[in-house]
């Protein structure tokens, strides 16, 4: 009887985690962020131009998410391979970008409340950037902008 008892509130407790496995999955599956972005930025090796974006994750039950940010006339996209970054609990969707004197690189993404955000590599570039600019005693500033679902 115990035996019973115990499988059951196991199997019950396996399937009340799952049910909110699959609620997170879904609900962050179909978000899809605008924002206007007021500067020219790269994004890996593409330069993309000042404008409106969309940004949406095309494989959100993967653990390394892949973004695609597309602008508004759908002329320009690219997409981002991103890995994990734990930070604080957002209040509002932000894209964030390094800069490094005038110059713009996507970096991270994050939705409103959740503690979890999606960072992109740095590209070659960026860090060749960065690598000049420390010789010269300047620093990565981050920029963040606000987007909306």
């Amino acid at each position: 009887m115990k035996k019973q008892a115990y499988m059951i509130a196991t199997m019950i407790m396996l399937l009340t985690v799952a049910g909110l496995s699959t609620a997170k999955a879904q609900t962050n599956g179909n978000t899809e962020l605008r924002a206007n972005i007021p500067f020219e930025f790269s994004v890996g090796n593409k330069t993309m131009p000042a404008g409106e974006y969309s940004v949406r994750c095309t494989n959100p039950t993967s653990d390394m998410k892949v973004l695609q940010l597309r602008s508004r006339n759908g002329l320009t996209s690219a997409l981002v391979p991103t890995s994990s970054v734990i930070g604080k609990i957002q209040e509002s969707a932000k894209l964030v970008f390094n800069r490094y004197g005038d110059q713009y690189f996507f970096s991270q993404a994050w939705l409103p409340a959740d503690s979890a955000g999606m960072q992109a590599s740095k590209s070659r570039n960026e860090k060749q950037i960065a690598r000049e600019l420390a010789g010269i005693k300047l620093s990565r500033e981050s920029v963040a902008i606000t987007a909306r679902r």
